[in-house]
């Protein structure tokens, strides 16, 4: 119960702080982005340790953090390499 417990207090804690931080304008919109992106970041951590519980601590679950990693890296690859694909064609487009 206290691993459920501090999660769910950790995660309202990381909405709080994005939430209040747009709310009083309390820095500029690129660091407002970063503190939303880091946020989100610390937030999935937080749900993944301590609600899904992916840990090392038998082989199984490192069989699943070592999964999870990859799709992780997969996706990552997808993605970033599209944006790249895609900010390259627009440049080469309208130069």
């Amino acid at each position: 119960l206290g691993i459920y417990l501090l999660g769910f207090v950790m995660c309202v804690v990381l909405t709080l702080i994005p939430f209040y931080s747009v709310m009083w304008r309390l820095a500029t919109p690129q660091r407002l982005m970063v503190i939303l992106l880091v946020s989100a970041s610390l937030q999935f951590l937080v749900q993944v340790m301590c609600f899904l519980r992916m840990n090392m601590q038998t082989e199984q679950a490192r069989y699943n953090v070592i999964s999870y990693v990859f799709t992780a890296v997969v996706t990552f690859i997808l993605i970033g390499g599209s944006i790249w694909i895609m900010f390259n064609l627009n440049y080469f487009m309208m130069h």
